[in-house]
């Protein structure tokens, strides 16, 4: 059982070491911490870049056509050629041709002022559409690349400092202090309290120390910020497991499973447990 509270805290020290975050750093006087960072514990410790704080991460970066790039190409600022395919100017449009440029300006630039969602509703909408991917998904390899994402985003925060501190804390887990990533943590919750992510990484650092109790209350916090937190189920299951609560972790395996299906470690988990509580009501 304890293994798989160590794989969920490697998985999320992979995730904000190993390049796995949404965006890059931010840019200099985007508020996130550089000069705070003497007043965190464990400045010792490498930090690559932090992922963009998720409110402020510009999904047009994806495509955007490089400025570099579009000098290189004698492309103009739209990212277009100026000139024919000689090189030569080409003459502005004339007549329908000119008024239906001016048109399609008009909605650029209408689309342009429109007033964007907020960071609240593209994360929830972004989450409802992996969850319904993933409780569909009949491939586990697939499962896993969508459980994976679902994950990055779970560990995305709108906060740079926030951000900072994940990362620190869960590199002191993985390094074994514990008790430093405590005291991390509990900054953390301080600052983010409704960043269902920041409690659940608290709780596996406390299951990890053997306070099953502290880990529960923070998974119940979990569950209230994100119903769908597979993982924090699985570790409910498991601390009501080792409590001799079979039938109760039984339960809560099965409510995971309904929302990954094909999570390989709780479906062993639910199908030993299953036999076992058989047994005993024979």
């Amino acid at each position: 059982m304890r293994g798989y509270f160590l794989r969920a805290a490697s998985l999320a020290a992979g995730v904000l070491f190993g390049g796995y975050a949404l965006a890059q750093a931010p840019d200099e006087g985007s508020g996130a911490p550089g000069g705070q960072s003497d007043e965190i514990p464990g400045d010792e410790l490498p930090h690559p870049s932090l992922p963009e704080p998720f409110s402020r991460f510009d999904f047009n970066k994806l495509w955007a056509v490089p400025e570099g790039k579009k000098a290189e190409e004698g492309l103009g600022p739209e990212g277009r050629k100026p000139g024919g395919p000689a090189g030569a100017a080409v003459d502005a449009p004339a007549g329908g041709a000119a008024q239906q440029s001016e048109a399609a300006q008009a909605e650029q630039l209408k689309k342009a002022l429109a007033p964007k969602p907020a960071p609240e509703a593209v994360r929830k909408q972004m989450l409802d559409t992996l969850f319904e991917r993933l409780r569909k998904a009949s491939d586990p390899e697939d499962a896993q690349r969508i459980a994976e994402t679902i994950e990055r985003v779970f560990l995305q925060s709108y906060s740079g400092t926030a951000n900072l501190l994940m990362q620190r804390a869960t590199a002191q887990v993985q390094a074994g202090q514990y008790e430093l990533a405590l005291s991390l943590f509990d900054k953390l919750v301080a600052l983010e309290p409704d960043w269902a992510e920041a409690w659940n990484q608290r709780a596996t650092t406390r299951f990890l120390t053997g306070d099953t109790d502290g880990a529960m209350a923070d998974i119940d916090r979990v569950m209230k910020l994100e119903p769908r937190h597979f993982g924090a189920l699985a570790g409910m299951g498991i601390i009501l497991q080792g409590a001799g609560f079979g039938k109760d972790a039984l339960e809560i395996f099965n409510k995971a499973l309904a929302i990954y299906p094909l999570e390989p470690d709780i479906r062993k988990l639910t199908e030993k447990l299953t036999l076992e509580i058989e047994g005993q009501d024979i």
